[in-house]
């Protein structure tokens, strides 16, 4: 498909301005609600876009809408962590999120552009993910003026890298690409969110299940005082 890369970043920039949106108006109505209000409004937002992209065979632009619906539902999980944190983001925050993660998403089209690097594809993509991944959580953990909306911004662009690697045919293919990239995103940032809301216990939790898979006969520990 021509001018997929453009496309995917149009996307992008579509959706990272609809999260801002949906962040900063739910932060606005949210914060005084307890710290799950936000992931619960992210799921029903998700489970709505789900029955939308269900039409999107019938009609294409039901894939866009239900994209537009996860982009809201992410923003939604995101904003959990900050009313969690009773911290109001400024634009600043929202602009330096937006431009780090285009410019990686930007340079990693450039990059797989190139003949010679389209042939070790998979290792580019799976070298930025980590180089990025592994930066911006060391900036969130030890930078106290780090927000840790880039961080959140960053990991949704690791899926529409996924994207530009991926094949489409056609503008259908690539809008049901994007709504299933909005899906995995929604995913994603929900799982952090709630590590951090339950301060590691959902973690910790499914630490114990997959010990308890692999050592049936293992009893769990009990607090003794």
């Amino acid at each position: 498909m021509p001018f997929k890369r453009l496309t995917i970043l149009a996307y992008a920039i579509f959706g990272f301005f609809i999260m801002s949106m949906s962040i900063h108006v739910s932060f606005e109505f949210l914060v005084a609600t307890n710290k799950w209000m936000g992931l619960i409004i992210g799921v029903l937002f998700m489970v709505l876009g789900w029955i939308i992209y269900r039409f999107g065979r019938q009609m294409p632009l039901f894939y866009v809408l239900a994209f537009l619906l996860n982009m809201i539902g992410v923003g939604a999980s995101i904003t959990a962590y900050y009313v969690f944190k009773a911290y109001a983001l400024q634009l600043e925050d929202y602009l330096t999120a937006v431009v780090i993660a285009m410019t990686v998403l930007s340079g990693f089209g450039l990059l797989t552009g190139l003949k010679g690097v389209k042939e070790h594809v998979r290792l580019v993509i799976s070298l930025t993910i980590l180089i990025a991944f592994v930066s911006s959580l060391i900036l969130w953990l030890s930078v106290e003026a780090f927000t840790g909306l880039s961080f959140y911004f960053l990991n949704i662009s690791y899926f529409f890298m996924i994207g530009m690697i991926n094949v489409s045919d056609s503008l259908k293919d690539l809008s049901k690409e994007m709504a299933v990239v909005s899906f995995g995103s929604f995913i994603l940032i929900s799982i952090i969110v709630l590590i951090v809301l339950s301060e590691g216990e959902a973690l910790e939790g499914v630490g114990d299940g997959v010990g308890e898979l692999f050592v049936p006969g293992r009893e769990k520990k009990k607090n003794v005082g």
